[in-house]
Formats: structure tokens, C-alpha cells, sequence
């Protein structure tokens, strides 16, 4: 007989909760600090550093369905939760180290592998401290505190009075102590299945060859899993390119005079560096508000969650395109707060469909096939340089449309089981 679930803690609860805060201070570091500090390094050449994230998140491709398959076999989640992540950050820590150029992209490739493999160990974890049907709610939570990670990166990290190699081992630290409440109080509480690590491994790939021979049959997760990766593949683009983006449409504008925001002038030689900081923070500052009110939405329709959030990306794009350097108030409006909408949605949903539509012993399987669908996210990149290139950067923004509404449609083939309760551990 299975052993009944343990009750919802509220502290293992707020536990995992403090993680995605942990997540999001690595993301934001990579963005706003290691980027820079890198292209400086590298003698103003980025592209080592482009062919290391695209090395590493095609890893973490490969691997995350194994490790998703995995943990079902074995139930040691928090296990590998932990590894991953004291090895993220103690690589993040050694990103300011003073030696050759070639190990500061060995620290960023083991980082960025180590980091992607913990989301789905993190991810993994909902099903244990979230409440029957209540997955979206604690997922929306963790969305909009996790985004809290990049205005502190932001306002704290980098205007403290250190060098650039020193904010590295601060923002490890934070790493670390945001993340130690969810090592240390959640488990998977989930039975092994399997007799031996070597057995497990065998019994892992043969479950996840059974299961991709099989999903074309499983006609809810095919569309999901398409539908998500070109909703997220666009998100990933437009958060990656959205300083560049932002900077590009005003700079002749900031060249003409002072940009003004609800009440605040940008001017002088920082005003367009300024102007994309506010924003930055404006779109995150928003991203937790819709991540908190998407969390009770989610649990009970996810799926009407993440079209309108596609919709949402689909009039950002538009709205950067038609007032991009025309009207600050008009870009805020539409590709900051939609777009902000659309970003915290997006996470939020996406989680509690998974764990809708997965079995309770194949949790970790279903995340891991979602996993592929983040970590391989990497088209709408390479299609904004190419028209970017060409064209320039407002019709390069509006090309990631035609992805969102393929993606849109998917969604629209997807039914989640409403008699089906959310996974809970066996």
C-alpha cells in the first residue's frame, strides 16, 4: 500500500518558495554582471561566451530527461538538488577569479549546466510541499518572490562601492543563504524504485525510451510540450536581448534630449543607461505582482493562464515596435507591463500543467520532457540576429511573433484532465 502524503508544512512551503528567489539572483548575475564583466575580460569579444551558453544549455538538454527519469527511479531529489547547487554557486564565486580568460568560461560553462539541472530538481520538488490543487497558487508565489532575485542584483549588488570581480562572491553568498532553507527542510518524499544506483540508471533510460516511443500518443503533452517551447523560446529572446532592444530604439532620442517616465527626466550621459535600469526594474517589480495573482488563477484554469499570456508577449512585442523610441509611456505600458505579464505567467502555468498532466510516479519524468523544451529555447535568439542584422531591431522584435502564435494554437489543442487531481507523491 502507498504511504499517504505528509500534510502541507508552511514552512517547507516558504522553503521552496525562497529558492526560485535563489534562481532568479543567478539569472540576474549573469545578465547585469557576468555579461559585462566577461565582454571586458574577453577584450570586448562575446562570442566565447555566447558558444558556452548555447554548449551548455544543449547539455542540460541532453541530460535534464535522464535526471527527470531518474528521479523517479531513486526519489534522492534533494540530493541532487543540493549537488547542483553548491556546485552553481561555488562556480559562480570563481567567475571574478584573476587567471586566463578560458577559466572564467569553464566557471561559466559549469555553472550554467549545474543551474539548469537544479531547475529540475527544484521543480520536481512542487508536488511534495504544495496542497492537492493548490500547485499554481505556491507556483505563482515563487514566481513573483523569485523576480525580487533580480531587483536586488539590480539595486544592491551593483552599486555597492567594490570592484566588479568582487560582487561575484556576494551574489554567491546570496545564492547560498536563499537556497539552504530548501536543501536543508524539503525531501521528495516518494519511495525508490529502483535496487541500486546502476540498476536505477537502466531502469531511467528504459522508462524514458517507453515514454518518447510513446508521446505521440499522448496527444495533450505533445501539444503542450511544442506549445511551451515556442512560448518560452520567444521569452527567453525577449529577455536576452531586452536592455539591447531598449537602448537601440531610444538612443537617438536620448541623443535629442532628456527621456521622461511618469514624472522623471533622463538626462545627461547615464540617461539611457538610467532609462533601461527603471525599466528593468519596472518590469520585474511587475513580474511579482502578476506572479502572485496568477498562483490562484493557475490552479484552477492553467492553461487560459498561459494563453493569455502568450496574447500578453504578443501585444509586448507589438507595443516595443510602435513606440520604441516614439513614446516612453506607450513602451512601458505594452512591452514592459504586458511583456511582464507574460513572463510571470508563462513560469507560473507551465509548472502546474506539468504536474496536472503527469502520473504521481512520473513527476519527475514529465519535468525533465519539460525541461527540454527551456533549455533548448534557443531559435527566436538566433532568428532576432539574423533580421536584426539586416533589418534592425524593431522588425527583428516583431519576427518572434509568427512563433508565438504557432505556439498559441499548440495550446489550443491542449485538455488537462479535470477529473484528474494534482500529482501528489505516492
Amino acid at each position: 500500500m502507498p504511504t499517504p502524503p505528509p500534510p502541507p508544512s508552511r514552512l517547507r512551503a516558504a522553503a521552496w518558495v525562497l529558492y526560485d528567489l535563489a534562481n532568479t539572483v543567478y539569472a540576474a548575475t549573469v545578465t547585469f554582471l557576468f555579461t559585462p564583466y566577461a565582454k571586458e575580460a574577453l577584450g570586448g569579444d562575446l562570442r566565447g561566451v555566447g558558444l558556452v551558453q548555447f554548449a551548455s544549455m544543449a547539455l542540460a538538454g541532453v541530460l535534464v530527461p535522464v535526471f527527470g527519469a531518474l528521479l523517479d527511479q531513486t526519489a534522492r531529489t534533494r540530493g541532487y538538488l543540493t549537488l547542483a547547487t553548491l556546485l552553481c554557486i561555488a562556480a559562480t564565486a570563481a567567475f571574478g577569479a584573476d587567471v586566463a580568460p578560458g577559466w572564467l568560461l569553464a566557471a561559466f560553462f559549469v555553472a550554467n549546466v549545474a543551474y539548469n539541472l537544479g531547475l529540475l530538481f527544484y521543480n520536481a520538488l512542487l508536488p511534495a510541499v504544495a496542497a492537492p490543487g493548490g500547485e499554481g497558487r505556491l507556483s505563482g508565489l515563487g514566481t513573483g518572490v523569485g523576480y525580487f532575485g533580480t531587483i536586488v542584483v539590480l539595486a544592491v549588488l551593483m552599486p555597492l562601492p567594490v570592484g566588479d570581480a568582487a560582487r561575484f562572491p556576494l551574489a554567491a553568498l546570496l545564492f547560498l543563504v536563499t537556497a539552504a532553507p530548501c536543501l536543508l527542510l524539503v525531501r521528495d518524499p516518494r519511495r525508490p524504485r529502483g535496487n541500486g544506483s546502476a540498476a536505477a540508471v537502466r531502469a531511467a533510460f528504459r522508462q524514458l525510451g517507453a515514454t518518447l516511443r510513446d508521446l505521440p500518443r499522448q496527444r495533450a503533452l505533445l501539444w503542450f510540450l511544442v506549445g511551451n517551447f515556442c512560448l518560452v523560446d520567444v521569452l527567453n529572446t525577449a529577455v536576452l536581448y531586452f536592455a539591447d532592444f531598449t537602448a537601440s530604439v531610444f538612443h537617438a532620442s536620448a541623443a535629442q534630449g532628456p527621456l521622461r517616465l511618469l514624472g522623471v527626466e533622463f538626462a545627461g550621459d547615464g540617461a539611457l543607461r538610467d532609462f533601461v535600469i527603471v525599466l528593468g526594474l519596472l518590469l520585474n517589480g511587475l513580474a511579482l505582482v502578476f506572479g502572485l495573482v496568477q498562483g490562484p488563477l493557475s490552479d484552477r484554469a492553467p492553461l487560459a493562464v498561459m494563453r493569455s499570456s502568450g496574447v500578453a508577449l504578443l501585444v509586448a512585442l507589438g507595443g516595443g515596435a510602435l513606440f520604441g523610441g516614439v513614446s516612453e509611456l506607450g513602451y512601458a505600458l505594452t512591452l514592459v507591463a504586458a511583456g511582464a505579464y507574460g513572463l510571470a505567467g508563462i513560469w507560473t502555468a507551465g509548472r502546474t500543467v506539468v504536474v496536472r498532466l503527469a502520473p504521481p510516479e512520473r513527476v519527475g519524468e514529465y519535468f525533465g520532457l519539460y525541461g527540454i523544451t527551456v533549455k533548448l529555447s534557443v531559435v527566436g535568439g538566433a532568428v532576432y540576429g539574423l533580421v536584426e542584422y539586416h533589418a534592425g531591431a524593431k522588425p527583428a522584435m516583431l519576427a518572434q511573433g509568427a512563433q508565438l502564435l504557432i505556439g498559441l494554437l499548440c495550446l489550443a489543442m491542449v485538455r488537462v484532465p479535470a477529473d484528474r487531481p494534482a500529482a501528489t507523491p505516492p
